[in-house]
């Protein structure tokens, strides 16, 4: 469905749910501020429910706090809307228990764009060809006739300066960066934001990230790079699950690596999380579906179950080695 239909259906209902994926990101957090923050102009009551918080690199953006995790809500009125709006989320599944608050009765707006969407909106807004969802709030808000405040344009330019790398990764494109030099007219900080999202780390964090990187591996032909994160690294740290969000990046950078891999021990025994990116001709999006996964074709991520992070690894490689 068009950009029409989501505007139809957004000026049809008056009271909002605004959730995105677990374990979100800066373009999931910034998405939901923005158009948590148009809505909200227009007159149209708006709740943000979460299952997880966001990430402490995005804790400097505008609104972050209004943010409820789903584990808070205590029964205050967590079902009193008419319309779910779920953004940067390939399946209803993936927003955890936030799920359960949507009856059959509410109507779902999904906007997204990955290429392993499963359309499972009323209405469905899926752009793969968008490098983040910040860039379709971005034309929604042009289409609501809204002109951004610089609070939205902020969370918008952070959402598209996570999902393409601050303009590093395959998936930008001119648009991108016509829609971004619109932002910065907003009088935006940009050292500032990029600091936020990419450098300022805990000491707790340093640590962790030592840890993980003393136990990279590759395969033998250099082209899979790997690391985890277990459990004892994060007893050991003192850092938080969310404080390890762009630690994928370090083992993508190795030279000759065509394909890298994150392993991330969950509190769950047996319960293990993969984020894979690829290069140039490795769909990692395609090996992520094998194990009920999705994303992108340079960046997906899945969650296996396994008897130990050994089986685990050696699941994911299997499937990884093919398509290097």
């Amino acid at each position: 469905m068009s950009l029409s239909k989501v505007v139809d259906a957004i000026r049809r209902h008056k009271r909002f749910l605004i959730s995105a994926h677990i374990d979100p990101e800066g373009d999931a957090v910034g998405s939901q501020l923005a158009i948590a923050s148009l809505l909200r102009r227009m007159g149209k009551k708006v709740v943000m429910i979460d299952e997880d918080p966001p990430p402490a690199s995005c804790m400097f953006l505008p609104q972050v706090k209004s943010i409820t995790l789903y584990k808070d809500l205590k029964g205050k009125g967590a079902g009193k809307f008419d319309c779910a709006v779920i953004v940067d989320c390939p399946t209803l599944e993936r927003i955890g228990r936030v799920k359960e608050l949507i009856t059959e009765d509410k109507t779902v707006i999904n906007i997204d764009h990955h290429v392993s969407n499963d359309m499972f909106g009323d209405v469905n807004w899926v752009d793969p060809k968008a490098a983040a969802v910040g860039e379709m709030i971005f034309e929604l808000s042009k289409k609501l006739k809204l002109e951004l405040a610089r609070d939205e344009a902020e969370t918008i330019y952070s959402a598209i300066l996570i999902d393409t790398g601050s303009f590093r990764y395959s998936n930008t494109t001119a648009k991108t960066h016509m829609i971004a030099a619109e932002l910065i007219r907003k009088r935006l900080d940009m050292n500032a934001i990029y600091e936020h999202l990419f450098e300022l780390r805990s000491f707790q964090s340093t640590y962790l990230l030592g840890l993980v990187l003393s136990g990279i591996k590759k395969s033998k032909d250099g082209k899979i790079v790997w690391v985890w994160l277990t459990r004892r690294m994060l007893k050991k740290s003192g850092a938080s699950f969310d404080e390890a969000e762009n630690f994928i990046g370090l083992p993508r950078s190795v030279r000759g690596c065509k394909a890298a891999l994150f392993f991330k021990e969950t509190e769950k025994r047996g319960i293990f999380k993969v984020s894979l990116r690829g290069k140039k001709d490795v769909d990692v999006n395609k090996i992520a579906s094998k194990f009920g996964g999705g994303g992108h074709a340079r960046a997906a991520g899945c969650t296996i179950k396994a008897a130990s992070p050994n089986q685990a690894e050696k699941m994911i490689l299997r499937e990884v080695s093919k398509a290097v």
